[in-house]
């Protein structure tokens, strides 16, 4: 079963999997999406998340083999640390380039660490709920709201008005359609 933690078990994570990273002499890069971005920038209705989103490419056994480990010391799931959205099609060659990546606060010797700018995370989302997503998941709907709702973007009309926004009418039409459902959100 999967267990949703907050903020700084991911952040106790991270400075193990670094740690260990160095015993083995390897460096990873690790640019997160999703649910534990929302947390960082406190944008979030619950304060928790179950893993880690990386939109890079697949981590070597080595490596992945150390986030389990972690997550084992942690009792968080083995996958806390994962690049399976960048497996869907689209997410790493397109979005992450499309995307503005922020370093955040972390101080890391061996994990070269971004997360997504805000429109980025508003992207990240959108292709999420235009693609299906990994599975067909409520949170990435309800975290887009929240997201728009930051910028007092609150109806379709306001989405069509602001050019930061538009990319969704023209790139996610199944997101722009969700959106236009709604009289306001």
């Amino acid at each position: 079963m999967l267990i949703e933690r907050g903020l700084e078990t991911f952040e106790k994570a991270l400075v193990s999997l670094d740690d260990k990273l160095d015993i083995i002499s390897k460096k990873i890069t690790v640019r997160a999406i999703g649910g534990f971005v929302m947390l960082y920038n406190g944008v979030t209705d619950h304060g928790y998340t179950i893993d880690i989103d990386s939109l890079t490419v697949e981590y070597d056994q080595d490596v992945k083999q150390l986030i389990k480990d972690v997550g084992r010391e942690l009792d968080i799931d083995e996958d806390w640390l994962n690049n399976d959205c960048a497996s869907l099609e689209g997410f790493l060659n397109d979005l992450a380039t499309d995307i503005n990546w922020i370093k955040p606060e972390y101080s890391f010797k061996n994990i070269e660490f971004y997360i997504a700018d805000y429109i980025g995370m508003v992207k990240s989302k959108s292709k999420a709920i235009h693609d299906g997503g990994l599975v067909p998941r409520k949170t990435d709907k309800k975290d887009l709201l929240l997201l728009l709702k930051m910028e007092n973007i609150n109806t379709i009309e306001d989405i069509n008005q602001d050019s930061r926004f538009i990319f969704i009418k023209e790139k996610y039409e199944r997101t722009y359609e969700f959106l236009n459902d709604m009289e306001r959100w």
